[in-house]
């Protein structure tokens, strides 16, 4: 079994070793030494990276049997004998600072609302720990992390030590351990006993700031996702400049920007609501002068129409529009806009439709088109929808307008 350093200290990042075992494993290479200060993935955070022999160390597991395997490149060359490690310290103080920040505020929302953590999770940009209970509002999240923090800037020692089960069952430990013999316990001065495996910072004081980011409710649970120390910083450096960024864009004070964002969110409703008023009125006139054009056939107006990048969704409040009168019939063809419809190249569309008391199946009209000038389509007998290449577009609705005078005159 392998000698772990970072149990004793976690800010030792510099050893010397002894080669046991390599072993090629696809495109790495398994190394194993007789002590090592590399954190291996596992309890929720992941493995330490660095060198050994100057060479990269990729990843750190742990096998069933105790051992740390280091996977280095498969073209690594090691020397016989000793060789040295350098553990990559800004990762490792990062997750020190993560995963003593977790059991803080774990430990918080334990005391404050019995919410006990059954889930952590430690990734390379931001923490989570999943509480036992969904019921958890703005404040109760509010003042877990306050305490957290108070917790963070008291500055408490932070030790660890190793006990068996007898003395565990003594301690009062947040949850009982995983283990049953050689425990772990990591021991914040006055407010949180847990057995733990991985690294920890020595007073909480280093941990910086812990902020809670987002919350959500997943079933009987609450997961908390949160930032500690660097990482904190950087996420609050963020926000500072994009809040500094908006203020000057809107030249108001960043304390303004909520009551500026609100006053713009109510003039856009406002325009957005004035537009859609408009565009109803653009669409009833027209539709009466569509309608007003159109030829007869028999009985029945039949409003054949190209558009060149018009939005479907405005051409079906057309075609909606003419056939709420009665006698009308539309057969509406779509390009795309641009160079592309103007040269008869893309995906065109094509939206057949007819009023209530005018005869006739606008789903076969559109079927029998498609099958003609390879499209497809589909709908109801009033309406119809299908697509077609735009180059064809003009040639289908002719034969739509032949097939329906055919149609109109049986």
């Amino acid at each position: 079994m392998t000698e772990r350093l970072y149990d004793a200290d976690p800010y030792c990042t510099r050893f010397r070793a002894r080669l046991i075992e390599t072993q090629t494993l696809g495109n790495r290479l398994a190394v194993v030494l007789d002590r090592t200060a590399f954190y291996p993935t596992g309890g929720g955070q992941p493995h330490d990276t660095g060198t050994l022999a100057g060479h990269p160390v990729l990843e750190v597991v742990e096998r069933a049997d105790g051992t740390v395997v280091h996977m280095l490149p498969a073209d690594s060359t090691l020397p016989e004998g000793e060789l040295e490690g350098v553990v990559d310290w800004p990762r490792r103080f990062d997750h020190m600072q993560q995963h003593t920040g977790q059991h803080i505020l774990s430990q918080a929302f334990a005391q404050l609302f019995q919410a006990d953590t059954v889930g952590f999770h430690l990734s390379q940009s931001y923490s989570t720990i999943d509480l036992n209970r969904n019921d958890l509002g703005e404040e109760e999240i509010a003042s877990g992390e306050m305490l957290a923090n108070q917790i963070v800037f008291e500055d408490r020692p932070v030790s660890w030590r190793w006990v068996d089960t007898a003395e565990a069952r003594q301690l009062p430990l947040r949850k009982p351990p995983t283990v049953h013999d050689h425990i772990r316990v990591v021991h914040i001065e006055g407010f949180d006993w847990s057995a733990c495996g991985g690294t920890h910072v020595a007073r909480t004081g280093a941990v910086g700031l812990i902020k809670v980011t987002h919350t959500e409710r997943r079933g009987a649970e609450t997961r908390l996702t949160f930032l500690c120390g660097g990482r904190a910083l950087r996420h609050y450096a963020a926000l500072h400049t994009l809040t500094s960024r908006m203020a000057r864009q809107l030249t108001v004070a960043v304390d303004e920007l909520p009551g500026v964002v609100q006053r713009l969110q109510d003039e856009a409703r406002r325009e957005r609501k004035a537009r859609e008023q408009l565009q109803e009125k653009l669409v009833e006139y027209e539709a009466a002068t569509l309608a007003c054009q159109a030829p007869q056939m028999g009985t029945v107006r039949v409003i054949v129409q190209p558009f060149i990048g018009r939005v479907l969704q405005e051409v079906r409040q057309l075609a909606s529009r003419i056939t709420a009168q009665p006698g009308n019939v539309v057969l509406f063809g779509l390009a795309p806009g641009g160079t592309e419809g103007a040269t008869g190249q893309g995906k065109g569309q094509l939206l057949f439709a007819r009023s209530e008391d005018v005869a006739g199946d606008m789903r076969a009209l559109l079927q029998e088109v498609c099958r003609a000038v390879g499209g497809s389509g589909g709908g109801s007998p009033t309406m119809a929808q299908g697509g077609c290449d735009a180059a064809r577009l003009a040639e289908a609705l002719e034969r739509a307008q032949t097939l329906l005078r055919r149609w109109l005159a049986n």
